[in-house]
């Protein structure tokens, strides 16, 4: 059996199939701004898409990674999936709620079995709010 390999892997603000199974991804994005932590980020997408060998079935593993230890561990996802006779198929899952808890670069990984199929990384960045005007909330004015 081929190893698997990912020709798309992405995170971004929505995803969908079609009936002709087309792949439809709108707003990918690697980098996270937020006020406070720990927050519950509202929907997000994880999108993917595998190659390997045509009609064969695969297990598979997803397991996020933070860059430190947190206080509640996200447990790995494991599933298996069915490639299409074209050798390829489309992973997709919403994440609603999704606990960020620390700044820094996590890291999202697929596995089938000891093998890693795909990996993506995204950062966590701590900001202040801006409001109108480019000014923090310390009325310090924001430039980029």
């Amino acid at each position: 059996m081929a190893n698997l390999s990912t020709d798309i892997f992405v995170l971004c603000d929505h995803a969908s199939v079609s009936q002709e199974q087309k792949l439809s991804i709108i707003g990918i994005f690697d980098q996270f701004f937020v006020k406070n932590l720990p927050i519950a980020w509202p929907k997000m997408y994880l999108v993917a898409v595998v190659r390997g060998e045509a009609s064969q079935e695969y297990p598979l593993t997803l397991k996020l990674i933070p860059p430190e230890k947190v206080e509640k561990e996200f447990p790995d996802k494991e599933f298996k999936i069915k490639l299409g006779p074209n050798g390829k198929a489309n992973v997709m899952t919403e994440l609603v709620n999704f606990p960020l808890q620390v700044s820094g670069i996590h890291k999202v990984q697929l596995s089938s079995g000891n093998d890693l199929v795909g990996e993506i990384e995204f950062k966590v960045n701590k900001t202040t709010a801006t409001y109108a005007g480019g000014q923090d909330l310390a009325g310090k004015k924001i430039t980029n």
